[in-house]
Parts: C-alpha cells; structure tokens; sequence
C-alpha cells in the first residue's frame, strides 16, 4: 500500500472565489458563523492550518483554536447547507526509506572480536599486528564485498568512518583522492604481517 503525505497545501482559486462571493453577501454575524464553520470543516477533512490560515487571513494559531470550539459535525451541516465546496486533498507519494545493507553476522562477529586487539597495535612493534591485518581485511571484504557503506560500520563498531577510511588507507586498500596527502603514510612493509 502507498503512503501518502500532506505538504504545501494550497486551497483552490475556486474556494477562495467562493469564499470572497458569500462575504459579500450575508451579514457580519452570519458570516462569521459559516466561516467558522467552513474552517472547523477543511481542517476536519485534513487541511492543513496553513492553508486554512490564507484562506482566511487569519495565523495558523487562529485556525486551531476556532476549530477547536466549533462543533465539528454543525460545521460540516452548515457548510453543506450553503453549498460551499470541499476540495480533495493533493497528497503526494510518500518517498520508501532507504534500506541499508548490514555486514553479514558472521563479519560482525569476528570484527569485533578483533577490534580492541587492533587498536593496541602501536608503531613498529610485532605485537598484534596479524590481528590488525585481519581487522582491516575484514573492514576492506565487508565495505568492498558485502557492500556495507563505511558509515553503517563505523556505527556497528562503534567508531567514525573517518577512522574506519582511515585505517584503509593506511593499510593499503583505499588511496588518498589527492595522491598527495601527507597524513595517509602506509604502513612500511618490513612492519606488515602477511
């Protein structure tokens, strides 16, 4: 089923044609009567205030509060019984939210098992770095492979992706988009497990 949604909505030249006519019309008393009426009944069939509100020269605020003190089914008696239209709604389609492809269970898994070893790696030292080779591999496999944007893992592993793009590069699967950039120094390979 589609879903619609409500968004600028504009009353018909029509209405406010309308409108104007019967204002010119009837006496003050009972024009204010049917125009309550007529604003309690647009707003009861999903109007927006807005739209409402320019009808009438009122604020949105002004809207709500008549519609809120008139009887809604007097309204829409008295809106019938002179002939005033009410228009349909112009809903638009309301866009699918967008479905995130998720690193497989398994990867997820594994990266964070791996991943507070990784962050121990420091400088040269041999020191869990064929953890931090894995960890990265598998950030690499996951983004690459599986699809996953950096963004989504950077909040499964609970870091930024900056540091996950980071870390990429440094380890040699991403480039810098400059190719000159002094902060992506790869790590040396007599320091690589492989």
């Amino acid at each position: 089923m589609t879903q619609f949604k409500k968004n600028n909505h504009q009353l018909p030249t029509e209405v406010a044609t309308e409108v104007a006519k019967l204002h010119a019309t009837l006496p003050t008393a009972e024009w204010k009567e049917i125009r309550n009426a007529y604003a309690t009944t647009l707003r009861n069939h999903g109007w927006t205030l807005q739209s409402v509100a320019e009808l009438f020269h009122w604020s949105r605020e002004r809207v709500r509060q008549v519609a809120k003190i008139t009887d809604a089914s007097t309204a829409e008696e008295l809106t019938k019984s002179y002939g005033l239209t009410i228009p349909e709604l112009p809903l638009k389609p309301v866009k699918p939210s967008p479905v995130y492809i998720e690193p497989s269970p398994e990867t997820l898994a594994r990266l964070l098992e791996l991943q507070p070893l990784a962050r121990k790696v420091r400088s040269n030292s041999p020191k869990f770095r064929a953890e931090a080779e894995e960890y990265t591999r598998l950030l690499n496999y996951s983004h690459t492979t599986e699809g996953v944007t950096l963004y989504r893992l950077g909040k499964r592993l609970g870091t930024t992706h900056g540091a996950i793009r980071f870390r990429l590069a440094r380890y040699g699967y991403l480039k810098p988009s400059n190719g000159t950039s002094k902060v992506y120094h790869p790590i040396l390979e007599k320091n690589r497990v492989r």
